[in-house]
């Protein structure tokens, strides 16, 4: 079980502590998930047509610090919604921060899935790792999903900071920013 990332952060523009500037709340780990990734930046099966996604963001170790070499883990369904559970490890991967604290990945909005009586809304697993700090396990939503208010995870106020919105690069190219904030071990 992962504990959620909170922190005190002072908002500049107000002087007051905003505990909600720094935080990454933890979601489910999930059924689906399989250790020892490869480390790769494209998740995307060289035979999948599907629209991709990027996904970038940096991760913290306080408000302000950036952590080198943090293990940046995610996984996700296809465009059908199905988990591959083979050793050939598609849609997943793992990728190690950059100096300045950033990771990356190229992947698909995956399908839902049915669970029990209704359905996931779309979602991307992450799982956060780095020395000195507290594993964080975590998901994000894409916003205007139609099953994100009878989804028992989505639903929660935790996971309303984690429901993005999905834009454009200049390329045309879907694109998602996600940054996240771990606690000290």
């Amino acid at each position: 079980m992962s504990t959620p990332a909170i922190y005190s952060c002072k908002d500049d523009e107000h002087g007051m502590d905003d505990p909600q500037a720094c935080e990454t709340t933890a979601d489910i780990l999930g059924p689906y998930y399989k250790p020892n990734s490869p480390i790769r930046e494209n998740i995307i099966p060289d035979d999948d047509l599907t629209e991709p996604l990027r996904i970038e963001g940096k991760v913290f170790g306080s408000c302000s610090d950036l952590l080198r070499d943090a293990t940046v883990e995610i996984w996700n369904a296809n465009a059908d919604g199905t988990y591959d559970t083979s050793n050939n490890f598609l849609f997943r991967g793992k990728f190690k921060t950059t100096a300045d604290g950033v990771y990356r990945f190229k992947t698909i909005i995956p399908g839902r899935y049915l669970n029990g009586g209704t359905f996931r809304p779309s979602h991307i697993h992450f799982r956060i790792t780095a020395t000195g700090y507290q594993e964080l396990v975590s998901q994000i939503y894409f916003k205007d999903d139609p099953f994100i208010d009878t989804d028992p995870w989505a639903s929660t106020t935790q996971a309303r900071e984690r429901i993005l919105t999905v834009t454009q690069d200049t390329n045309g190219v879907d694109i998602i920013t996600f940054d996240i904030y771990l606690n000290k071990a």
